[in-house]
């Protein structure tokens, strides 16, 4: 009866090591995916400016904007991307120190080592934080630029306890696939390398999680007789990364043998009614381990799922995977309505926060789900990651008022920002910058039907020919891309801008109905025009001719009207040397600027 019970007492051990890198693996896999998906939009981007030979200034520009919109946060703030790129250190966060050489440090040696693959890094003294860091890295296609993400060693180190309790019989590894311990639950033995490791234990732990016939749990043996007894259990995630879980089984069935020894005898009737509870518990741990793996298996696609009852305003927390809304879920007494409002607020960034707290409120969602089974809403979160909110009916009562509903939520940022550059790239010219000229007017047109006046100019390089003939194309493709940069300096957010073609281009400003008001906008212009820096073109002095016309709120012709009237002030400007503009003649003026 003692060896069947110690036997069923290890058998749950192994269920609760197993469940215990269950919680882990989620928070490491998270975390790193998060991690994964800005690396690779990031890797992607600066490859193809490589590849397009763009200059510092504009890698530098976009490493800074990804670190401030689309940095991963730590516990202790977002580290921002950094690297080699074209033989240049950049960093996404301004640092740019001193008699710095980056090829010199661990990171970067061990991306070109890596060739290509993503690893993690460390950890390392990190010279900018004055901390250690655990970075993950990749080599760049072009064999010497790398893309860098620095994270604080305190973040890896507070994941290895997650959801799980460390003593002196329990602990929790993070180790790549050298060997080497990123962090660890227990003690402080970040950097060591268990491969080489001259302590027996560990290098049994080592060669047991290389050589362990592909089990994931498994039972190691480290002395020559029954004593030094461990249960591992190890998931390989992201990165190469190792998330292990070790069980002194020995210490835990060190209380129980000696009971046995002691009491044995005299207590026969409450071994076996501990047998039966530790039975018990051990079905119960088989239910949560194959919970576990179902939520494993959803927290893929979704990383929060709640089901909430209505009228009760209770809710169930399924599955929860977001730090910063974890505390919320888990609190006691907060009714469900106060903590959607509470969790949309955090959640959401400040330019998602009012539609998210709009699609959360409880008290309309029976009202907004009449005939309807689900309902959805994308969100942008505090991480700066696209996500989509979704409620799922479970239960109607007899008058079809919701009673019981799933509410999940979904990282999509890959998909979402897909739809974004398909369309930006459908939307914008390529070479400046600037609307195409069929989505232009089809914005202007729309704003003409709903009668919002404006005035509407359209302008031409001067002498664009002899630009192109005497210095070049690619001369010329750099002026009008300067003339892109000054039409954009120049108006505003609400003005619709566009190349037209070739070296023609148009702008429509709305509440603008006057000569006066026109000209100190196109004086803007002209300044911007004649600030333009093109080396090439030496003396040569780059002018515009412009042609400019008002819609008023009354008028009742359309866009082709408009563009003939502006169309004709660029013909008169032309025949004056240098920038000019000629506004159309009006026979009424009656507007004035704003109305």
């Amino acid at each position: 009866m003692y060896f069947r019970f110690v036997n069923l007492y290890e058998n749950n051990l192994i269920c609760k090591c197993e469940n215990a890198s269950y919680q882990v693996e989620g928070t490491f896999d998270l975390y790193l995916t998060q991690i994964d998906n800005v690396l690779k939009g990031s890797t992607a981007t600066l490859e193809y400016m490589l590849d397009t030979d763009a200059s510092e200034e504009t890698m530098l520009q976009f490493i800074t904007y990804e670190s401030e919109r689309l940095g991963i946060v730590s516990s202790t703030g977002a580290r921002g991307i950094f690297g080699v790129f074209d033989g240049k250190f950049l960093h996404g966060l301004g640092w740019n120190p001193e008699n710095y050489d980056p090829t010199e440090r661990v990171w970067y040696q061990e991306a070109i080592k890596a060739n290509g693959q993503y690893v993690l890094v460390g950890p390392y003294f990190n010279k900018r934080t004055d901390e250690y860091v655990i970075t993950a890295v990749k080599m760049l296609k072009d064999g010497e630029s790398v893309i860098a993400f620095a994270i604080d060693y305190e973040t890896f180190k507070k994941m290895t306890t997650s959801g799980v309790t460390a003593d002196e019989s329990h602990m929790v590894l993070a180790m790549n696939g050298a060997g080497i311990v990123l962090a660890n639950s227990n003690d402080d033995e970040m950097g060591v390398d268990y491969s080489v490791s001259q302590d027996p234990f560990k290098k049994a732990i080592y060669n047991a999680i290389m050589t362990n016939g592909g089990k994931s749990t498994f039972t190691l043996r480290t002395g020559n007789d029954t004593k030094d007894r461990y249960i591992i259990s190890r998931r390989h995630i992201l990165y190469n990364l190792y998330v292990v879980t070790i069980t002194n089984e020995d210490a835990e069935l060190d209380d129980l043998k000696k009971s046995a020894i002691l009491f044995g005898g005299m207590l026969f009737l409450g071994i076996v009614i501990i047998l039966v509870l530790n039975i018990i518990a051990l079905f119960r741990d088989l239910k949560a381990r194959q919970r576990a793996e179902n939520l494993n298996a959803i927290a893929n696609i979704y990383s929060t799922v709640l089901r909430i009852d209505m009228k009760q305003d209770t809710y169930e927390k399924i599955a929860v995977a977001e730090y910063r809304t974890l505390k919320f879920f888990e609190g006691a007494g907060y009714k469900a309505s106060v903590m959607m409002k509470e969790a949309a607020a955090v959640v959401a960034d400040d330019r998602s926060k009012a539609d998210l707290l709009t699609f959360t409120d409880l008290s309309t969602l029976s009202d907004r789900m009449k005939g309807r089974d689900t309902i959805a809403q994308e969100f942008l979160s505090f991480e700066h990651l696209w996500q989509r909110a979704r409620f799922i009916v479970v239960e109607r009562d007899k008058d079809g008022n919701v009673e019981d509903v799933i509410f999940a939520s979904e990282i999509i940022d890959d998909e979402k920002r897909a739809r974004d550059k398909l369309q930006y790239l459908a939307e914008i010219d390529q070479l400046t910058g600037i609307n195409r000229r069929g989505i232009g007017e089809n914005k202007i047109r729309d704003l003409l039907k709903k009668n919002v006046g404006g005035m509407l100019i359209l302008f031409d390089v001067d002498k664009f020919k002899y630009v192109n003939d005497h210095f070049g194309h690619e001369v010329g493709d750099k002026v009008l891309v300067a003339v892109g940069e000054a039409m954009l300096k120049t108006f505003r957010e609400k003005d619709i801008i566009m190349r037209l073609g070739g070296d023609e281009f148009a702008a429509y400003v709305p509440g603008v109905y006057t000569e006066n008001g026109g000209n100190q906008i196109i004086e803007r212009l002209i300044e911007h025009i004649d600030e333009m820096d093109i080396p090439e073109l030496g003396e040569h002095k780059i002018s515009i001719s412009i042609g400019a016309a008002f819609f008023y709120p009354t008028d009742t012709f359309g866009f082709e009207e408009l563009y003939n009237r502006a169309d004709s002030g660029t013909y008169d400007s032309k025949k004056v040397e240098g920038s000019e503009v000629t506004f159309y003649k009006r026979m009424d003026s009656g507007y004035n600027e704003g109305e």
